[in-house]
């Protein structure tokens, strides 16, 4: 048994599961944005800072339920874009199976509004 262990057999064990375990998610996102793509709009909230690694959070509403994605910043992501709407698609059957669509920004208040986002009038 500590022959086993001692080896390099329970390293490469557990670098296969990882890699099965990102492959599963990965093609899972797939098949749910093939075959259950929805769109809606989402508002790019704030940055987050994990470790080393950025993520650019947003949230939006799907039947009156507010969910929150995030997506890795590779450095590309602009700090101006925060508090801004955007296209997200996710998956009708799993809307936690989301992604924010930063190069189709939405301005047209009416459909923010209709997305369910409160705006802050100009009178306020």
């Amino acid at each position: 048994m500590m022959d086993w262990l001692n080896s390099k057999k329970p390293v490469k064990l557990l670098l296969v599961l990882v890699i099965c375990f990102f492959s599963f998610k990965y093609f899972r996102s797939i098949y749910h944005f093939k075959y259950y793509s929805a769109y809606t709009i989402g508002k790019f909230t704030h940055f987050k800072y994990q470790n080393a690694s950025t993520y650019a959070m947003y949230e939006f509403y799907v039947d009156n339920k507010k969910i929150e994605g995030a997506t890795y910043d590779r450095g590309n992501i602009d700090q101006f874009l925060v508090n801004k709407y955007f296209k997200v698609r996710y998956s009708s059957k799993n809307p936690e199976i989301n992604e924010i669509l930063l190069d189709e920004m939405i301005t047209d208040p009416k459909a923010v509004e209709a997305a369910g986002f409160k705006l802050k009038s100009k009178i306020e």
